[in-house]
């Protein structure tokens, strides 16, 4: 019994010990896989960078066109003469369909019949009553 208590006690300490060293190795890990991140992404970022200064160069040494304000105007004016002559236009004001017929038409060819009929029950689903058989049954069983 002794030795077991010994023993316990000695991997106690050896787990304090283990412990520190652990946590240590863990913030250790952590801040190294930090600086590699921080290195990756910085190289992602010139890399990024030096794309954008190239599109931007690319960008800059492509002449630009000269706009011609005359057929600027013209286009303008010509889309105004056509947004004026749109809102110019008379409304045509379409009447709604009355939906009362409608609403009735669907409503009659929903319960058509049904009402005179009858719903069945629906535990005589399927069957049919023959009074003049459970006649005939009664009279054979006595």
């Amino acid at each position: 019994m002794a030795r077991v208590q010994k023993l316990e006690a000695q991997m106690a300490t050896l787990l304090h010990h283990i412990q520190s060293w652990m946590q240590k190795s863990i913030a250790e890990s952590e801040a190294r896989m930090e600086r590699i991140m921080d290195g990756m992404m910085d190289r992602k970022v010139q890399a990024v960078n030096k794309r954008l200064d190239a599109f931007e160069l690319r960008v800059l040494e492509r002449s630009t066109p000269g706009i011609d304000l005359s057929a600027l105007q013209a286009d303008l004016a010509s889309l105004r003469t056509d947004v004026d002559a749109l809102l110019a236009a008379p409304s045509v004001e379409t009447q709604a369909a009355p939906t009362a017929l409608a609403d009735d038409t669907v409503l009659e060819a929903l319960f058509s019949g049904t009402a005179e009929e009858g719903l069945a029950p629906t535990h005589a689903k399927g069957k049919r009553h023959r009074p003049h058989r459970m006649e005939e049954e009664k009279a054979h069983k006595k």
